[in-house]
């Protein structure tokens, strides 16, 4: 079980650096010989290419492992995995309420204001904290390395959930049905092990009499191309030919669609399943890349009780008892690097 100890201590290692202002990225270089921390070295952007495919490799054999090992062994490893998936949930929360989409600098205390170093292992975090330098460079890096995590333990969750709880596909609901008999089946015959195919389980449903509002607030943020597709797919469930670039920081899209779930414009799915359907159809960009969204990531948004967004797109206000969508103030961050 070596390559899944491999993976889970990586996963919850962090690996800080120390450099000096002068070297940011960030044009913020007053001060320059201050000692300030660095996460890039952890990150698929800027000088660093290969640590996703790091996580990538160690989740895999991580996987041969666990496929070792036999039922009982595995659903005891998969209890285990979800607790960490409920750390990084934490961690995400933590995170949210204390950034700051248009901040410059942070407290010398973000570290420990978003327990990251109760929550996992920290190395070369600095006694006199005070003294160092904590920028958005650093807070954008560890929200990157973070989602890089998060993405392939929530990958090799859903794979064992799968091999534990296995799904019943769409052809294989077809060929039982059609080889059904017609008489009324024996109330003692043995049932699938399969949760049984529903093609509308977990979909969100909006509704109609807010669409189109809601389409016009987000059309500025979506390319011609891809506010046709999410048109499609919002009042006809067309699936898109490839995931959808939001233009805007990340938590506005997520904030948009709790708020209209939390005043039931969107049913037919719980708060899980929608996170779900966002992660599969969505991807966003704050200026020069184009970014994933996480499954932890999502859930701190969407399923905690605490406002992370800043600036929201949107409002839902109610007028006599009957909801109403108010676009608010459209805020960008400039970007820095």
């Amino acid at each position: 079980m070596q390559n899944l100890a491999n993976f889970l201590v990586r996963l919850q290692t962090f690996e800080l650096r120390i450099i000096t202002k002068a070297e940011l990225k960030s044009p913020i270089k007053q001060d320059g010989n201050k000692p300030a921390y660095s996460l890039v070295h952890e990150t698929h952007y800027y000088d660093s290419f290969t640590y996703k495919s790091e996580i990538r490799v160690l989740k895999d054999m991580a996987l041969i492992d666990l496929l070792s090992l036999n039922d009982i062994s595995l659903k005891r490893e998969f209890e285990q995995l979800k607790k960490l998936k409920e750390r990084f949930k934490l961690i995400w929360t933590n995170f949210h309420e204390h950034y700051g989409e248009l901040r410059a600098e942070y407290p010398s205390n973000f570290i420990f204001s978003i327990q990251l170093d109760y929550l996992f292992i920290v190395n070369n975090l600095q006694s006199d904290y005070k003294d160092i330098y904590i920028g958005d460079e650093f807070v954008e890096s560890l929200h990157d390395t973070l989602k890089i995590r998060d993405k392939f333990l929530s990958e090799l969750v859903s794979e064992i959930d799968e091999i534990l709880h296995p799904r019943e596909t769409f052809e294989e609901w077809m060929v039982k049905q059609e080889n059904q008999p017609e008489q009324v089946e024996d109330a003692t015959a043995e049932l699938s092990p399969k949760i049984p195919y529903n093609p509308d389980a977990g979909r969100p449903k909006f509704n109609h009499q807010y669409i189109n509002d809601f389409l016009q607030i987000l059309r500025t943020y979506f390319s011609k191309e891809h506010f046709s597709q999410l048109a499609a797919l919002i009042k006809a469930d067309e699936q898109p030919a490839s995931q959808m670039i939001f233009n805007g920081n990340s938590n506005m899209l997520a904030d948009a669609f709790k708020q209209l779930y939390e005043a039931n414009l969107i049913v037919g799915c719980n708060k899980a399943e929608l996170e779900k359907w966002i992660l599969k159809h969505f991807l966003y960009s704050n200026g020069d890349k184009v970014n994933e969204y996480s499954e932890g990531w999502l859930s701190a948004i969407i399923s905690s009780d605490t406002k992370v967004c800043k600036s929201p797109i949107l409002e839902v206000r109610m007028k006599d008892k009957v909801p109403f969508l108010v676009p608010t103030v459209r805020n960008k961050k400039n970007s820095k690097y």
